[in-house]
């Protein structure tokens, strides 16, 4: 999985930008953001977990990666807090908070605009949120 966040951020590293900063939306639709999400989508793909990744911009301070399960995991007659437990684990083990101080320096040096927080989500294969963490920039 690391290796996975090192390809991504890699390639945020390489842009460049071409006359006035895009918005963090533009930012994630552009050839190299795409291109590293599918280097990420193939590095989960090797690793059987069923997951793809998803990055979205919920306004123009919000990164949003969105792990999406690809078949559907039912839940019904569990606890939100069991729900919480498990997936918080589970969303640990995918990102490693560490590795997100390089995407609030890199998405503000490329936009303008700091980020709020990066939004981490575990998505059912229906589009339910199952769960979601936030993590604020701790390098300021």
């Amino acid at each position: 999985m690391k290796k996975m966040f090192v390809i991504v951020f890699a390639v945020m590293l390489v842009m460049v930008g071409c006359g006035s900063k895009p918005t963090l939306a533009e930012l994630l639709e552009s050839d190299e953001v795409v291109a590293g999400a599918e280097a990420a989508n193939a590095e989960l793909a090797k690793s059987g977990l069923g997951l793809r990744l998803k990055y979205s911009a919920d306004g123009e301070d919000v990164l949003v990666f969105s792990y999406i399960f690809e078949d559907y995991i039912p839940l019904a007659g569990l606890e939100q807090s069991d729900i919480d437990a498990e997936f918080s684990g589970v969303l640990s083990n995918l990102n490693g908070a560490a590795n997100l101080d390089g995407f609030f320096k890199e998405c503000e040096e490329k936009t303008g605009t700091p980020l709020k927080c990066i939004r981490m989500q575990i998505v059912n294969a229906d589009g339910t949120v199952i769960y979601s963490q936030e993590y604020l920039d701790t390098q300021e």
